[in-house]
């Protein structure tokens, strides 16, 4: 696995730098109009070691993201407020926390919430997502089979890429049967769901992780899902794994109080 070391003399330019083995990848995607909720999310260890993922926004002080881009790191850089790479404005974190119970193994409890340093102030181009209400009934936890998300991140825009792309890419999934997913993925029900593109044939990779699913709710975006399984290869043909946000509804409140 590459890595790359931030220095501060070049903290201003954290939009040119890459880590090619985790760089964000949505295979076969399209170019996105900007998603206002979407959070680009740089995350660090102790030797300065970056590596890349996805988030949401959730509240003026929250970013939604999978616990594998917790833990392990001590601080977060959030681009936000632009569907164009170089002009993401960047926020530095230092406070996350990931559910206790998440498993790195299976990926049980992949959920996590980034505390940014001060309120963002909401504008047209920044601005939270909904969350889905409580549902105790497994049967009618969103998102639905068969029901339409999307899934949104810069970088690679083919597995044979070296470099990122500018702009915000885009792909749109639909939830398969657990049966199907459970052919892939060690799925634990119903804290996950699976998510495939059969029209363009459109994947999210390793970068991805932790970006929202994102599903229309009596009108509003909502985000029930965040990547967080994939195939070693990243496969078209396979599906996506996502961490069911309603599952942890309760969980969520308790750390943000929304």
């Amino acid at each position: 696995m590459k890595q790359f070391t931030l220095v501060a003399a070049i903290l201003c330019v954290l939009g040119a730098q890459a880590a090619p083995d985790r760089s964000p990848r949505i295979i076969n995607g399209h170019v996105s109009p900007h998603q206002p909720y979407n959070a680009y999310v740089l995350y660090l260890n102790t030797q300065n070691a970056g590596f890349f993922g996805g988030g949401t926004i959730i509240s003026d002080r929250h970013i939604l993201t999978s616990a594998q881009n917790i833990v392990g790191f001590v601080q977060w850089d959030i681009g936000i407020g632009s569907n164009i790479f170089v002009q993401l404005s960047m926020i530095r974190a230092v406070t996350a926390i990931s559910h206790p119970n998440y498993n790195a193994a299976n990926r049980l409890n992949d959920i996590g919430i980034i505390t940014l340093p001060n309120p963002l102030v909401f504008t047209s181009t920044v601005s939270p997502v909904s969350l889905p209400t409580l549902n105790t009934v497994q049967a009618n936890m969103l998102p639905l089979e068969n029901e339409q998300g999307t899934i949104v991140g810069f970088g690679f825009v083919n597995a044979a890429s070296t470099a990122r792309a500018d702009f915000l890419m885009r792909a749109f999934q639909r939830v398969i049967p657990n049966a199907r997913c459970q052919q892939h993925f060690q799925i634990t029900l119903p804290q996950h769901f699976c998510g495939e593109d059969t029209t363009d044939i459109s994947n999210v990779c390793n970068g991805d992780l932790g970006a929202g699913f994102i599903t229309d709710v009596r009108g509003r975006p909502t985000v029930t899902g965040i990547a967080s399984l994939i195939t070693q290869s990243c496969g078209n043909t396979a599906p996506t794994g996502y961490t069911r946000v309603e599952s942890y509804r309760q969980w969520i409140t308790s750390v943000t109080q929304i």
